[in-house]
């Protein structure tokens, strides 16, 4: 591709494209001071996928190979840029998982991973948001495990206070020990469909998508609204490469 037909691409008729395009200018660069006019031409195309997606191009082997042919031919601020949107897509990543574990509840995990992403690249614009969440309801935990258990002392068979029980020890990253104060919850109102949807957002936690599914489901023939079930459906699809 010449520099002409790069300054005519648009970058938002297909992402692949555009990397494809952007991986050919950059071959056909030496490395030096004459490649000036074609990295100003790359970086604006890669200015216009920023502005046009609000992310960086999905590509960290683009922004890799023109950060070192920006040092050689001595243009520094293109060097930074292109390690800045290194960061961000390793940032994208750790945010991506932080915000499921922050779904699945646990947020003993949700904190390490958005606290990684918002440390990696502080201009993000969702990691510290979320990561003051995932703290707050952390913080917020040891109060509800506490007050869940003073409800279960004064009426030990409402489905309620085992499902809190539950879940703010889900919060606390006791997953695990979990599972049996869901299994009360539900064994006590099977028509729960909140104790479904967090009990099998929890086994997703646990890599356990298959035992997830039929709990999503049951709880939207209960609830058809019920936002936790369709999200955790979505994920077990997602990763049911992995389940």
């Amino acid at each position: 591709m010449s520099i002409d037909e790069l300054k005519t691409l648009d970058v938002t008729l297909s992402m692949k494209g555009t990397t494809e395009a952007i991986m050919g200018a950059i071959g056909q660069l030496n490395g030096g001071p004459g490649d000036g006019a074609i990295l100003d031409v790359i970086r604006q195309k890669l200015l216009e996928v920023d502005d046009a997606f609000e992310r960086p191009l999905d590509s960290p082997e683009v922004f890799q190979k023109l950060k070192g042919i920006a040092q050689k031919a001595g243009k520094s601020d293109l060097e930074a840029y292109c390690q800045e949107q290194v960061d961000m897509i390793a940032a994208n990543d750790l945010h991506f998982k932080g915000y499921t574990q922050m779904f699945y509840g646990d947020c003993v995990k949700a904190t390490e991973l958005l606290g990684k992403a918002a440390k990696l690249a502080p201009k993000h614009p969702l990691a510290a948001k979320d990561l003051k969440t995932a703290r707050n309801r952390l913080d917020k935990a040891g109060a509800e495990l506490a007050k869940a258990e003073q409800q279960i002392q004064k009426n030990p068979d409402k489905s309620e206070a085992w499902l809190k029980k539950a879940s703010a020890l889900v919060t606390m990253g006791k997953t695990s020990e979990a599972m049996q104060y869901f299994d009360k919850a539900i064994a006590m109102d099977s028509n729960n469909a909140d104790a479904l949807g967090k009990k099998g957002a929890a086994l997703e936690g646990l890599g356990k998508f298959k035992e997830a599914v039929p709990l999503f489901q049951k709880a939207l023939s209960i609830k058809p609204t019920s936002q936790i079930a369709k999200k955790g459906l979505n994920l077990a699809d997602y990763f049911s490469g992995d389940a």
